[in-house]
């Protein structure tokens, strides 16, 4: 019996109001969508209530299960690299206590931390000694608390992500692992084989060039320049076959950051990844919830 779960990453519909955002996923064949602290707050000015949102979503049958992205669990979360006029510093910088207080009133059962800020601000020992106190209290929610490497910033690779799962040593925790955080930065098949597939809690699908292009950032690529699943040049259909060896394909959906998602309708991105995730599930030999990959 399949026991997985598929989550609408909240980039890949960005760009759409809340309700919007749903039946994307819904159509996508998503039964979950994570939740941005920003785009919270957005809402709420616009003047729809806490109680809409939770309404809204059980309208479409998508729970809203995972707030994303906490940067201020770290003692340095300030990036340097960052365009304001691209992306909103204030994506990142709710403290700790405004985080919880929105993920208790939306209901969630996740949360994601990573790091935002350069490698060398950031020494191992206080990312233990920051993660163990985010998954201590996120337990007391009864939150999963999981972790994310990210190339251009201060955790840069599974290496390093993993080594801080396993020294904090806490049952709520796991990893997100991103194809794209992975393929750009450090991948390591061996070590993805050792890592048990419980502790991979989520997995963020996505595609982009095989090769980064000339005179492009790292940090443009991730948020502007991703692919649907298998038309690009990353082998998706390899490393879903890996992690679904290793059972680490428990909570899994695409992710696609994207300018031309950016300018396509919620029936647009919904069908899209749809079909997309389909297409490399079938190609990889894995069971899956996306129906058929017919052209949408």
């Amino acid at each position: 019996m399949d026991k997985s779960s598929t989550i609408m990453w909240v980039g890949t519909v960005r760009s759409l109001p809340l309700k919007e955002q749903l039946r994307a996923s819904r159509l996508a064949g998503c039964d979950a969508i994570s939740i941005t602290p920003w785009h919270y707050c957005r809402w709420l000015a616009d003047g729809i209530t806490t109680k809409d949102m939770l309404l809204m979503a059980d309208d479409e049958g998508v729970k809203l299960t995972q707030l994303d992205p906490y940067s201020r669990w770290a003692t340095h979360w300030l990036p340097d690299n960052l365009d304001p006029a691209a992306f909103s510093l204030g994506f990142f910088g709710f403290d700790e206590d405004d985080f919880f207080r929105i993920g208790e009133a939306l209901r969630v059962d996740s949360m994601s931390c990573i790091i935002t800020c350069p490698e060398s601000q950031v020494s191992i020992d206080q990312l233990v000694e920051g993660f163990i106190r985010t998954c201590d209290r996120a337990a007391g929610l009864g939150w999963r608390c999981d972790l994310e490497f990210i190339p251009f910033w201060g955790l840069p690779d599974l290496e390093t992500a993993w080594k801080i799962i396993k020294t904090a040593d806490r049952d709520n925790s796991g990893l997100v692992f991103d194809f794209w955080h992975y393929l750009r930065g450090k991948p390591d098949p061996a070590l993805l084989d050792t890592i048990p597939g419980d502790k991979i809690s989520t997995v963020q699908i996505a595609d982009a060039d095989a090769k980064l292009r000339p005179g492009l950032s790292l940090l443009n690529d991730c948020i502007f320049h991703r692919v649907d699943a298998g038309t690009g040049g990353f082998p998706v259909v390899e490393l879903l076959q890996q992690l679904h060896r290793i059972g680490g394909l428990n909570r899994y959906g695409p992710e696609t950051f994207s300018g031309l998602y950016d300018t396509l309708s919620a029936e647009e991105i919904g069908n899209r990844s749809r079909v997309a995730l389909a297409n490399v599930f079938d190609k990889a030999g894995i069971p899956h919830r996306f129906g058929t990959a017919e052209a949408a």
